[in-house]
C-alpha cells in the first residue's frame, strides 16, 4: 500500500499523498478500481480494468482518478490532466482514502492539476 501512496505522490495528487481517493477492494478480492494492479505497477491491466469501469458508469470518479494516476505513471499528461478535469465537472462526492479518512473527489481533482502545472514550470 505505501507503493500505491508513492505512485499518487509521483503522479502530482499531493493531497493523495495523505488520503487517496481509493475505495476498498470488494469482498471477494476483486479491486474494481485497480489499486491492486496499479500498487503492482501493472498499468496496462489497471488501465482495462478501468476503461471497463467507466464503459459501465462513465460518471465513477473514483475510476477517473485512479485513470488519471495511470496516465500520469504512464507520461499521458495531457491525457491525465483531461481525466481529472472531468471529475471536476462532476458531483463533488466524499471518497474513502486508503487510511480511512475521507477526501472530496474536487480537492483531490484540483491537487492533481495543481501537480502537473508545478511540473511543467520546472
Amino acid at each position: 500500500m505505501t507503493k500505491f501512496l508513492m505512485i499518487a505522490a509521483a503522479c502530482a495528487l499531493p493531497v493523495a499523498v495523505q488520503a487517496a481517493p481509493y475505495p476498498e477492494a470488494h469482498p471477494t478480492g476483486y479491486d474494481p478500481y485497480a489499486a491492486d494492479a496499479i500498487e503492482r505497477a501493472d498499468y496496462a491491466a489497471a488501465e482495462d480494468r478501468l476503461l471497463r469501469r467507466l464503459a459501465e458508469n462513465d460518471g465513477d470518479v473514483s475510476a477517473m482518478l485512479n485513470l488519471a494516476t495511470v496516465m500520469m505513471e504512464t507520461d499521458r499528461v495531457a491525457r491525465a490532466s483531461s481525466m481529472l478535469e472531468r471529475v471536476l465537472d462532476a458531483e463533488n462526492v466524499q471518497l474513502t482514502s486508503v487510511d480511512g479518512e475521507p477526501v472530496w473527489s474536487h480537492d483531490a481533482a484540483t491537487a492533481g492539476l495543481r501537480g502537473r502545472v508545478m511540473i511543467g514550470s520546472r
